[in-house]
């Protein structure tokens, strides 16, 4: 995993946001809901997985 360096400009952006003075651009109502049903879909896909691997590894070996 590459990380970018962490430039003084990137922390002045970082300190304009949060004091205000840098607008983000205004997002369409659409976007937070494909986001958030994005993200359960995530959680609920991941959570399916772990549930199905706990339950391969209850079942007894035949043999």
């Amino acid at each position: 995993m590459k990380f970018r360096r962490l430039t003084p400009g990137y922390f002045r952006v970082l300190q304009m946001q949060i004091a205000g003075e840098l607008k983000a651009e205004p997002r369409s109502p659409l976007a937070g809901v494909v986001a958030t049903l994005l993200a359960v879909l995530g959680l609920g896909g991941s959570c399916y997985a772990v549930w199905k691997m706990v339950r391969q590894q209850r079942r007894p070996q035949a043999g």
